[in-house]
């Protein structure tokens, strides 16, 4: 055993020593000293006592300082010193902070000044010096360093070892810094985005580090040669430019779409700014341009789809492209089609896949089936739960924003599809429907334990019907009528007909019955029957659980009402004693 003394100087427990080497007199004054130290509260002096804090560890003085102080300035200051000596008394603590800041400061003296970190960053070895300096050294010394590296910051985003100093730059310098780098970008945005060392580097400054008008800036020198030593804040958009200047539509649209090719043909597509000049361009240009641009882009729609913008055209090249192009696209989405539809912009190009594709039945053999395998990771997941939505309720304004859906109308009406959207989302669902009941069926827990996964259910149970949706909702009774069935909310568990979300769910599952087709089973009917004494009880005594049965009863058949006036019965003291709002409206439905 060892203790820190206040000195930083490590004692050895007498107890540690090897026996074999003491003598009867050493052991026997051994234990004696511990059984003294043992008994300390009881025999100790005041004196004694104030020696042992002295040299006592740190907890002792924690418990000292946790005491209620007088003084909270006193009080931080005495802590701060506490953390400041314990860091100390660390084996290493000189020799790692001050030690390095002085090897840093020497190393920076001999290399400043004299053209050496401009050669440093080019080579493989000494430009982890560099990077090392710039992650460790003081803002000074960063500030020295970056403005001899600005210069030749074009030179260094084309190195293969430079690029990883221009991150570092970026990453750990200061605004003023990061800007300068930007601005030296200005004039060579197509050229470092078909780079393939500077195109990563120059993503990752304009999208992590640019400001909205250096955006701008460096989106119009795509659309031609005179916009890389003008800049325009006036143009945001490649439209902008027809609106100043109709005459310069074809030019523009012709050094936009060369610019664009070069960097297709490399295969570098994974940059915001690519995608942002795609999505206006395929918008903007004429429809054989826009089909000759597809045919390249399709095999990379994947990439494409992780921004917004880069999602915008992989919708274009879905609307536009031809029955071979959607194959194509379907081909290359199809093992990533979970992750795609759980990425924020990725979701929007399947969605549109299972909007605009004629061909129902590839769709199902190529992704259909791959979403339906990941049906439960899908629906835990924000934008995942969206792609299921489409397939049991599209175009449902209150699973779906308004300005999604009109986008998705506008780009279908203006696309070349045959097929009739209701034909269409009717065949979708005849393939996916009896699969997410089933899941319903095997884990009712899993959909009904929070209100987000119980929407979600309640959308899949609405389009659902015959013996798959008598399962689903036999197995989501049995978890309703569970009297211990108890829900996680706000870091309390509550019954779970208490939680606001699900009981709104299981409300609207009880309207449900109002437009059944079949008279042989209804929610209201497999609930009653299944609904034990003790759990029924257990309703009454809540107000949303009052009101559950109300909702039950005024959604329900007259033999289904009937039933729930007879069970109500033996409980209408209870009822009475009761002074919610929901235990009022059932007695006024028992004299009914």
């Amino acid at each position: 055993m060892t203790k820190r003394k206040e000195n930083g100087e490590v004692a050895v427990d007498a107890n540690k020593k090897n026996k074999k080497e003491q003598s009867p007199e050493e052991t026997k004054s051994t234990k004696e000293s511990f059984t003294k130290k043992s008994n300390f509260s009881k025999e100790t002096t005041p004196t004694d006592s104030k020696k042992f804090t002295k040299h006592a560890n740190g907890k002792n003085k924690a418990a000292e300082l946790n005491q209620k102080p007088e003084d909270w300035n006193e009080f931080k200051k005495k802590k701060k010193e506490l953390k400041l000596k314990r860091k100390q008394n660390k084996t290493g603590f000189d020799g790692g902070d001050v030690e390095r800041n002085k090897l840093i400061n020497e190393l920076h003296v001999l290399l400043k000044g004299q053209d050496h970190y401009p050669k440093f960053v080019l080579a493989h070895d000494t430009s982890r010096i560099v990077q090392w300096l710039l992650k460790y050294s003081s803002d000074i010394v960063k500030n020295q360093i970056s403005q001899e590296l600005i210069p030749v910051s074009l030179e260094m985003m084309q190195s293969k070892y430079g690029i990883f100093c221009v991150k570092r730059l970026l990453k750990y310098g200061n605004q003023e810094t990061r800007s300068a780098i930007i601005n030296k970008m200005y004039g060579h945005a197509v050229k470092l985005s078909s780079h393939s060392l500077s195109a990563p580097v120059f993503e990752y400054a304009y999208s992590t580090w640019a400001t909205t008008q250096q955006k701008q800036h460096l989106t119009q020198e795509f659309f031609g040669e005179m916009y890389k030593k003008s800049k325009d804040n006036e143009i945001k958009h490649l439209r902008d430019i027809f609106k100043q200047s109709p005459d310069l539509k074809s030019a523009t649209l012709g050094a936009t779409k060369a610019n664009l090719c070069r960097i297709i043909d490399k295969g570098l597509l994974d940059s915001g700014l690519v995608q942002t000049v795609l999505a206006q361009y395929l918008v903007e240009c004429s429809s054989e341009d826009r089909a000759e641009l597809i045919t390249q882009l399709v095999p990379h729609i994947v990439v494409i789809s992780n921004s917004k913008d880069g999602a915008r055209a992989a919708m274009q090249c879905i609307w536009h492209g031809t029955n071979k192009d959607r194959k194509v696209a379907m081909k290359n989405i199809k093992e990533h089609a979970v992750e795609l539809s759980k990425h924020s912009s990725g979701h929007c190009t399947v969605i549109t896949l299972l909007d605009a594709a004629d061909d129902t039945v590839l769709l199902h053999k190529i992704v259909l089936s791959e979403i339906l395998k990941g049906a439960r990771d899908l629906a835990e997941n924000e934008w995942g739960r969206k792609v299921l939505l489409w397939l049991v309720a599209p175009t449902d304004t209150r699973c779906f924003h308004p300005v999604f859906v009109k986008e998705l109308d506008a780009g279908r009406k203006s696309s070349n599809l045959k097929k009739d959207p209701e034909t269409r989302r009717k065949e979708i669902l005849e393939h996916s429907i009896d699969t997410l009941l089933n899941l319903v069926a095997e884990e009712p827990e899993f959909w009904m334990k929070n209100s987000s996964l119980a929407y979600e259910m309640l959308a899949i149970v609405k389009s659902g019907k015959g013996d798959g949706l008598k399962k689903a909702l036999d197995s989501i009774v049995k978890v309703i009528v569970n009297p211990d069935w108890k829900i996680k909310s706000n870091e309390q568990e509550i019954a779970g007909v208490e939680e606001p979300g699900l009981h709104m769910v299981l409300k609207k599952l009880f309207k449900l019955d109002q437009n059944s087709e079949t008279c042989d089973f209804s929610f209201g009917s497999c609930l009653i029957d299944a609904l034990s004494e003790e759990t029924l009880e257990k309703w009454l005594g809540l107000n949303r659980g009052c009101f559950l049965l109300v909702a039950a009863y005024e959604n329900s058949s007259t033999s289904v009402q009937e039933n729930i006036k007879s069970r109500l019965k033996t409980h209408k003291k209870l009822l009475k004693k009761q002074d919610c709002a929901g235990s009022k409206i059932l007695l006024k439905k028992m004299k009914e």
